[in-house]
């Protein structure tokens, strides 16, 4: 495997984790309130509404959680497997993304 070719598996390792962060942080909240919703006009009482809001976001939580320590963990097994190209490719993943960030905010040095 070449340099380009694992620094590609690594970004979409971190592509994996943002999203999996991204999910967190909108799905939890979302359940938790389809759970709350639910339990409300369903059964009418608040402690059910929020048991429901509970589970919902336990649920959230749990899905998008399971898919950041794949990620994770698929990011280890790369640096297992490659353990002589994993840092330069870590190096021109870090690289690619800061050129990257630099387009798009406009800095030029």
């Amino acid at each position: 495997m070449t340099v380009a070719a694992l620094a590609e598996r690594i970004a979409a390792c971190e592509a994996a984790r943002a999203r999996a962060r991204r999910q967190i942080l909108t799905l939890v909240p979302v359940l938790a309130l389809a759970g709350a919703g639910l339990g409300l006009l369903l059964f009418g009482g608040a402690g059910t509404a929020l048991a429901l809001a509970l589970a919902g976001a336990a649920f959230g939580a749990a899905s998008a959680g399971l898919s950041l320590v794949l990620a994770r963990r698929r990011q280890a097994r790369l640096a297992v497997e490659h353990p002589d190209l994993y840092p330069a490719a870590l190096e021109r993943y870090r690289m690619v993304m800061a050129t990257e960030r630099a387009g798009r905010y406009k800095l030029y040095c």
